[in-house]
């Protein structure tokens, strides 16, 4: 890591932290708070709507990388920070879809459309200046919607998808300097450092949640990286592997509720990392635990990012079949032994 992606990293934490130390204290006075309800993972009144100060983490972070990327290059800098503009204009919209949530003040078909315009838009403009197609364009907003929604769902535990953040933004960054994208590497950084700065915020008894206002920031700072690697051609093995385990959660558990003919819009508690914690484990052994699991899959996609896809790189995708079948058993291993124990005991 060189000098000035350090510092991008040093500064979106510093600035997340002394933000949080700002925001959190507001907030509480205005009553933005998650109080515990039966489908609670938690005991006590939280703050929510920290996603507020990584938004000015990765904010700060990002300025800061355009302003040297237009120091370096002149005037042809400036065209290098349309994507950057995009990035930080498409994470704070969608924090404002999510803080509307964090309020109560927007029904959830609102926030729904909002969401579909906003991915649709920016698919759009990447439409535009790339060679991707309105077939592209299209599968783009359907999978930013599903990534902003699926990270939401997902943030139920303390600092679960803070540490999946620092997971998938660190590999985009190595990824993006491993294809000599050095503007993407620095914007992952910002979001990775960000999240660094959230993370002793949210661990142990969380002193603030990052709400929708974060977990929606977040999903979609996740999609604009991703369809940007994807644009510079690197392969979707590379650029899903930190995201099989979020998506296969939220994959499974929907698949699962709908063939017991439940009603999908509830609220409830049966996501697998959600069944982990429910079994015994603690919010911090569940998210570490993740977030390994992420590593490991971003680890055997290095192959295929150094080779491409090819029949020698096929055999490591193999691995994450085992890596999701572990994920998924791991509760049901967690009961039996609870119970053995019962049994003996």
């Amino acid at each position: 890591m060189d000098l000035q992606s350090l510092v991008i990293l040093v500064v979106a934490a510093v600035v997340t932290a002394v933000s949080a130390l700002i925001v959190f204290p507001l907030l509480r006075r205005a009553g933005i708070v998650d109080v515990p309800s039966h489908r609670s993972s938690h005991t006590l009144a939280t703050v929510r709507g920290g996603g507020i100060a990584i938004g000015c983490g990765i904010t700060v972070a990002t300025v800061l990388a355009m302003m040297w990327s237009m120091d370096e290059h002149g005037v042809f800098g400036i065209g290098r920070i349309v994507l950057p503009i995009g990035f930080l204009v498409l994470t704070w919209c969608y924090s404002a879809i999510g803080m509307s949530d964090d309020l109560d003040s927007l029904r959830p078909a609102g926030r729904l459309i909002g969401q579909i315009v906003l991915a649709l838009l920016f698919s759009a403009i990447i439409a535009m200046f790339s060679t991707q197609g309105i077939a592209h364009a299209l599968a783009f907003a359907v999978i930013g919607v599903a990534t902003v929604n699926a990270v939401n769902f997902v943030d139920g535990l303390d600092g679960y998808v803070t540490e999946w953040t620092i997971v998938t933004a660190g590999w985009y960054a190595f990824v993006g300097s491993w294809i000599g994208e050095k503007d993407l590497a620095l914007l992952a950084l910002a979001l990775a450092g960000a999240a660094v700065g959230f993370l002793p915020f949210n661990l142990g008894k969380a002193k603030a949640f990052l709400g929708d206002t974060g977990s929606y920031g977040i999903g979609a700072a996740v999609f604009v990286l991703a369809v940007w690697l994807f644009v510079q051609g690197v392969p979707i093995v590379v650029i899903v592997a930190p995201l099989i385990f979020v998506f296969f959660d939220v994959g499974l558990t929907l698949v699962l509720r709908l063939f017991r003919g439940e009603n999908i819009f509830l609220p409830h508690r049966e996501h697998i990392y959600q069944r982990i914690q429910q079994a015994g484990w603690p919010h911090g052994s569940v998210s570490l635990f993740h977030a390994a699991l992420s590593v490991l899959a971003c680890i055997l996609s290095v192959p295929t990012l150094v080779s491409g896809n090819t029949d020698t790189t096929y055999p490591a995708h193999v691995f994450w079949v085992f890596l999701l079948a572990l994920y998924a058993l791991v509760p049901l291993w967690l009961r039996r032994r609870n119970s053995a124990q019962v049994v003996h005991a």
